[in-house]
């Protein structure tokens, strides 16, 4: 008997849903589709590619790196350390490398994860345990889910887990991540969970009650029911009405994957919003006191309820002094189009919410205006540069990048501050353009003569 563990539907089952055995085919799980949320792995896995799959980029990293400058008044060397080089010399010590510094995962150690806010980051997709949200308390019964599901034998011979989480989410060495097309490991449950770096064992092992009713503190009876993703180009997501394998309350077979019975649990009456998950930004980076466009992508931002009821976002920015509400612009089930109003510098969470559900956190970097608005020549090597958002001055102890140049060549900074520099290099010359690098970005302007002042 082959004892591969596989999801497959009885044969009565299979009957009834013939006409989408061909989808079957290709898109059920195990294991589980990971369109949603947080891929199923664990921090001692993470290269730094796969952070990146959040993250963004190297482009999007740094300026929410540089602006612990002016949010947390971080200095340079707190991040970009020297080692000797053996030579007498110094280099810096990788710092592009995430685990560098972030040795452990970084993402339960926060004050909000200590206080088990789990949805400060993870959005409705979870539930915070002790919360008060509802969890049943009448025994478990024929088509309640199993935290390990149970083996059963499949017409065709073949050994089956069927009834709970496991049914589905299943580790797969060889799993396709649907973000980037290539092969990236899911990890089981028990890796993905041990793997968090909780240290209360007894958050999820409660020895007095060790069945569903443990698992159901942070992975609850409604965050379960509104997690879903449109399997076809729709407007919105109608539970019950999806293709099978996108979700949780899509497909009257997804039900059956959790519960095992044919009558399941049906979706017809699903009425409320679906968790809506935030997979990008049209920018990371915005200026600081003026209003910007932002467009927000993921999926769920819509939906319908069993009663025709639409569910329509709202996006959230906040940081420890701000919070705001913002309705936007336009929304389909896939894109928010917004506008964000004018804001000071430092780091805000992003999220998407409609009633009662959250997004996945975001991030949003707000940075002081650059601009330059003259580079003067005063003497034969002297220039004055006037403007905004230069921030501090770069480190003379070392080479940072920072600073004034003409091409390649770098200039001798005399003075810094975050509207006026000053800067001595023989490459200066009326006409020619030069450019400031700040931790805020680097801008450039042709440099111009001082009129002589006249009486």
């Amino acid at each position: 008997m082959n004892k591969k563990i596989v999801f497959s539907a009885l044969l009565t089952i299979s009957l009834v849903f013939g006409a989408t055995a061909a989808l079957m085919a290709t898109t059920p799980p195990p294991p589980a589709n990971q369109y949603l949320a947080i891929y199923d792995a664990k921090f001692a896995s993470f290269t730094k590619e796969d952070c990146l799959v959040c993250h963004i980029s190297d482009e999007v990293l740094v300026p929410i790196h540089h602006a612990l400058i002016n949010s947390k008044n971080m200095m340079c060397l707190d991040c970009h350390t020297m080692v000797p080089d053996g030579t007498g010399g110094f280099v810096f010590a990788d710092f592009r490398t995430c685990s560098v510094c972030h040795t452990a995962t970084p993402h339960h150690t926060s004050a909000k994860a200590v206080a088990l806010d789990c949805q400060a980051c993870h959005g409705s997709f979870i539930d915070n345990p002790n919360d008060g949200h509802y969890i049943p308390v009448y025994p478990v019964s024929s088509v309640t889910p199993l935290a390990s599901g149970r083996t059963v034998v499949n017409p065709d011979g073949v050994a089956v887990l069927v009834q709970g989480c496991e049914a589905c989410h299943q580790a797969d060495a060889t799993a396709i991540d649907p973000n980037t097309n290539t092969t990236r490991a899911i990890f089981s449950n028990k890796d993905t969970h041990h793997g968090t770096g909780i240290k209360d064992c007894n958050l999820c092992h409660n020895t007095a009650d060790p069945n569903i009713r443990s698992c159901e503190k942070c992975h609850g009876v409604k965050s379960l029911h509104n997690i879903q993703k449109k399997s076809t180009p729709t407007a919105t997501i109608v539970p019950g009405a999806e293709e099978l394998g996108y979700g949780h309350i899509g497909n009257n077979w997804d039900c059956v994957g959790c519960h095992w019975s044919w009558y399941g649990n049906s979706t017809s009456t699903m009425t409320s919003a679906v968790v809506p998950a935030l997979t990008g930004q049209s920018a990371y980076t915005l200026t600081a006191n003026k209003t910007n466009a932002l467009t927000l992508t993921g999926a769920a931002f819509t939906n319908v309820d069993a009663n025709g009821v639409s569910y329509n976002p709202t996006v959230l920015i906040s940081n420890e002094t701000t919070t705001l509400t913002l309705t936007p612009n336009s929304t389909t089930d896939s894109e928010i189009q917004v506008t964000v109003p004018a804001l000071l510098p430092g780091i805000y969470n992003l999220q998407v919410a409609k009633t009662g559900v959250k997004s996945n956190l975001a991030k949003l970097t707000i940075v002081p205006e650059l601009s330059i608005k003259v580079a003067a020549i005063a003497s034969k090597s002297t220039v004055t540069i006037t403007g905004s958002g230069f921030g501090p001055k770069p480190p003379a102890e070392y080479k940072s990048g920072l600073g004034v140049f003409v091409g390649t060549s770098m200039a001798k900074i005399i003075s810094w501050s975050d509207t006026k520099i000053v800067a001595s290099s023989l490459q200066f010359k009326e006409n020619v353009m030069l450019t400031v690098k700040t931790i805020n970005g680097p801008i450039s302007k042709t440099i111009t003569t001082i009129a002589p002042k006249t009486r």
